[in-house]
């Protein structure tokens, strides 16, 4: 559900998952996409589009690492170094 929540909204995903500076960085990506398409419409062509990609998949990597590291604590019994 959290994958579905990074495709569509990637700023609000992040900050769900606790990552505040990384959501942060992604609004920024996330508002200058949609600035971008709003141009582009114009324009022809889809840059927008791209930058909306690149931060779609900046949050779902950003999740599935913070979720492989929850996992790695978990099987350390919850030490970590």
């Amino acid at each position: 559900m959290i994958y579905l929540v990074a495709l569509f909204l990637p700023p609000l995903a992040l900050l769900l998952y606790g990552k505040v500076l990384q959501a942060i960085i992604n609004l920024v990506i996330y508002i200058l996409a949609w600035i971008v398409f709003i141009f582009s419409l114009f324009l022809g062509g889809s840059p927008g589009f791209v930058l909306w990609l690149i931060a779609a998949i900046h949050a779902i990597l950003a999740i599935n690492d913070a979720k492989k590291n929850a996992r790695a604590v978990s099987m350390l019994g919850g030490h970590r170094d």
